[in-house]
């Protein structure tokens, strides 16, 4: 089974995937567009015999094979292996902005008024959104990822699948463990930890980690921005752990964490050049025009992106603080058990960026006026049990989130220039008017759009509130034949408040507004004038309006499982379930271009709750001795309303997809050689993802796309990988992991602009380790990505770059994947 992720490799700074568990696709762990997951085996539990794997997927300990849901089950021994010890996520520009895909379903892009279609659940608390979700989890006990929709069981809005995790508990046996890794790009990771008694009833695990490395990309630094490397690490994180036992059938644990990232994150590459690329290289290197002379020269041919050169002139920067407290309290009576999560979180990012991407001063992006603050606290009961045919279970969840963000876009000191040349060069002009805004205005140049005044600086308040009531019973109507039913009611009610503040009132845009037309004497073409200078974070119209509104939601989701036992080792089943993501605001200046006024603002923001039915059925199957286990789905999951997040190249617009289908099968295999210490696994998917009814939302989409499948849904997906572990004495043993995972070709951005397309690859990850058998100590040189490909993350039309302009198309800018990585890492254990 294969969950598609936007993701990066081990030890990486960025994109989204867990740090290292791409090399965990020697283990089995198989990504897509920069990444699919497929479930594996832990190869070393036994000589004899794959283990058996045990997970929570339906909130009480079942073998995998038990569950009558797809299960990506992921052990502490693979994540080692990997290196993993944290989600390290960003699709865009921000390791906040996140985006998980199952089955090529997901939420897209930076818009902070989304909530994902993948839930993430972290010992046993909800997340939101994938962005509060990721970071350095210190000691990972495992992970599963439950695929389709999971609504009824694991808090809310998980309508595509959720990603479980469960770190290590705190050990009544004293431990300590220890670990540093260097590698390639300066990289520099320290981690340890220790745990132990502490009295006769109780016990704590105390974890820190540290990690600086370089940046992966150069940087073409204008007079702005100084640094020559962006895309860095430098993150420290700090997870403590106290269980109390009073007696064996009572437990609390109490789990508070702490991480800080100050990084340099993050930028982007050209890739194909708009029509004002010349005019861009002319003003970044022409003193005359505020440029500075041997600037390297802005691309105006398509260019090669992975020679990972980008293009900046203000600082980039982020800031990112996580923290929360929970509190599990677990209670057996009798022939039930009581179980209750307590849980507050609070994460901040303050994020500045040169969004151009060039080394032109056009716009900025301060991190003090880009600032996200995120709130939550939920509480969780439930109340489980089990009679001789009736497995059952009863809940109770509520949760309550504040979100604040602020966001700033300015005007830059050559933005007049830019205007003027752009519009004039799109009249036909030749050489540009780069004075063309100073004869309009009667402004010297600079003083129409004023740099950090000519803009946007807009705040958003929205507050959440939900509780719901669930169940989930498996009845054994037959021998060998189970029935599971879960239902779930939730409701919800968001209130959002948005104060759009201009600073210098719209003036520049209004001053454009009363221009001159254009003439045979001053020749500009107005739709690019006003298009770029009337864009959004400039349009007067918004200048001090505040605007509240409410939304309130009843939903109710429920699913049907039939499994039934053929032998010992092989299951069928089949299942329905439905899901629901709640609807939103959409936390952005909004406008419609082809209303009679373009620039009036449309403040009712709202879009819809997002629906789908999920059919599959399924076998899994344990063969030859229980050294060969084959697991198989078919699916079908209908999307109704789905939540698509678009950037046009000047503002994110948020619509609706009236349908989108998705369906295909699954395959995995898990095999334990004849040869001691030696498994293979393979995965393969199929998934045929398709938009089929865009609705309204058409107009956003390319006319020239080559297919309908949303973005990062490969059609293909696969990994095949290998672990060998062998005793070289009696002190000392060998161990080996490599994988290749493959996906098809598919579409970065959500225009489906086939520009964006990324053409299938396959990335190739190794390992290589020699420690005690008994886990004491080691010594492991990895590599990710060892053939250096390059693929895009995200591919989008880079701003200001491009107009709908009759013969001049968009430049094309992206996020890439990460450049080959090595190094090596000393464990000890004691």
């Amino acid at each position: 089974m294969i969950v598609t992720w936007e993701v990066a490799a081990a030890n990486n700074s960025k994109r989204f995937a867990f740090k290292g568990i791409l090399p965990a696709l020697g283990l089995a762990i198989a990504f897509g567009p920069g990444g699919n997951v497929s479930r594996a085996a832990d190869a070393t539990a036994s000589g004899t015999e794959l283990a058996e794997v045990v997970v929570t997927a339906q909130k009480r300990e079942q073998n995998l094979q038990e569950v009558p849901i797809a299960v990506i089950a992921l052990s502490g021994q693979q994540l080692q292996d990997a290196g993993v010890t944290d989600l390290t996520v960003t699709s865009t520009t921000s390791e906040n902005s996140t985006t998980a895909r199952i089955r090529g379903i997901g939420t897209v892009g930076d818009n902070v008024g989304l909530e994902s279609s993948v839930g993430v659940v972290i010992d046993g608390v909800y997340r939101p959104r994938n962005g509060v979700g990721f970071g350095n989890l210190g000691e990972i006990d495992r992970i599963e990822v439950l695929e389709g929709p999971q609504g009824e069981l694991f808090g809310k809005n998980n309508d595509a699948g959720v990603i479980n995790i469960v770190t290590k508990r705190p050990s009544t046996t004293f431990g300590v463990t220890g670990e540093i890794t260097g590698g390639n790009f300066n990289d520099k990771e320290a981690s340890g930890s220790i745990t132990g008694p502490v009295g006769g009833f109780s016990a704590f695990r105390l974890y820190a980690g540290y990690q600086k490395r370089d940046g992966f990309l150069n940087v073409e630094a204008g007079s702005g921005n100084f640094d020559d490397a962006v895309n860095n690490r430098n993150v420290y994180t700090v997870r403590g752990q106290y269980l109390v036992t009073p007696s064996s059938d009572l437990s609390v644990l109490f789990i508070g964490d702490f991480s800080r990232r100050n990084e340099m994150c993050c930028q982007a590459t050209p890739v194909y050049p708009g029509p004002f690329a010349g005019i861009i290289t002319a003003l970044a290197t022409n003193p005359l025009l505020g440029g500075t002379p041997g600037q390297v020269a802005f691309p105006d041919t398509p260019t090669n992106p992975f020679n990972r050169q980008s293009f900046a002139n203000y600082p980039i920067a982020q800031q990112i603080w996580d923290r929360g407290f929970s509190a599990q309290l677990d209670w057996n009576f009798g022939a039930a058990q009581l179980t209750s999560i307590s849980a507050w979180r609070d994460n901040s990012i303050a994020a500045g960026n040169d969004p151009d991407y060039s080394d032109t001063a056009l716009v900025q992006e301060p991190a003090n006026g880009n600032v996200t603050d995120f709130k939550q606290i939920s509480e969780e009961l439930r109340l489980a049990g089990k009679t001789d045919r009736l497995n059952w279970l009863i809940g109770g969840f509520a949760d309550k989130e504040l979100l604040n963000n602020t966001s700033a876009i300015f005007g830059d000191n050559q933005f007049d220039l830019y205007l003027g040349g752009t519009a004039s060069a799109a009249a036909g002009a030749s050489p540009p008017n780069f004075l063309l805004l100073p004869q309009l205005t009667g402004n010297f140049p600079g003083h129409t759009f004023i740099p950090g005044v000519s803009g946007q600086a807009d705040s958003y308040q929205q507050s959440e509130k939900s509780y719901a009531f669930f169940t989930n019973e498996t009845y054994t109507l037959i021998e060998h034949l189970d029935l599971t039913a879960g239902l779930r009611y939730t409701h919800e009610s968001k209130d959002e408040t948005a104060n759009y503040n201009s600073p210098d009132g719209g003036s520049a845009c209004g001053q454009l507004l009363h221009a001159p037309p254009p003439s045979a004497a001053l020749p500009y073409n107005q739709l690019l004038l006003f298009g770029y200078g009337c864009a959004t974070p400039f349009n007067p119209f918004f200048a001090g309006v505040t605007h509240g509104q409410s939304l309130s939601e009843d939903n109710l989701n429920a699913t049907v499982k039939l499994a039934y036992r053929f032998t010992d080792d092989v299951m069928g089943y089949a299942s329905w379930g439905n899901g629901t993501k709640a609807g939103g605001f959409n936390l952005a200046r909004v406008t419609n271009p082809a209303a009679a006024n373009p620039l009036a603002p449309i403040l009712d923001t709202e879009f819809p709750r997002e629906t789908v039915n999920s059919f599959e059925i399924g076998v899994k199957s344990e063969l030859a001795q229980k050294t060969v286990r084959v697991n198989a789905a078919v699916f079908d999951q209908q999307y109704h309303d789905f939540q698509l997040n678009t950037f046009t190249g000047i503002v994110f617009v948020v619509s609706s997809l009236p349908h989108v289908n998705s369906k295909g099968a699954e395959l995995s295999l898990d095999w334990l050689t004849p040869l001691s210490g030696l498994s293979i696994s393979g995965g393969a998917v199929y998934a045929d993802t398709q938009i089929t009814n865009f609705g309204d939302a058409l107009y956003l989409f390319a006319t020239n796309r080559l297919n309908n499948r949303p973005s990062f849904s490969p059609l293909w997906s696969g990994v095949v990988s290998a672990a060998y572990q062998v005793p070289l004495s009696s002190s000392l043993a060998l161990r080996i992991t490599a994988d290749e995972k493959y996906n098809s070709s598919y579409n970065t951005g959500s225009d489906l602009d086939p520009l964006k397309i990324q053409g299938s690859y396959g990335i190739l990850n190794a390992r290589i380790g020699i420690g005690a058998p008994d886990g004491k100590w080691a010594f492991e040189v990895w590599g990710q990505n060892l053939a250096d490909k390059g693929y895009f993350q995200v591919g989008f039309d880079a701003p200001f770059q491009g107009l709908a302009v009759p013969g001049f198309n968009n430049q094309i800018d992206s996020f890439v994947g990460d450049a080959r990585t090595f190094g090596a890492t000393v464990r000890v254990r004691f």
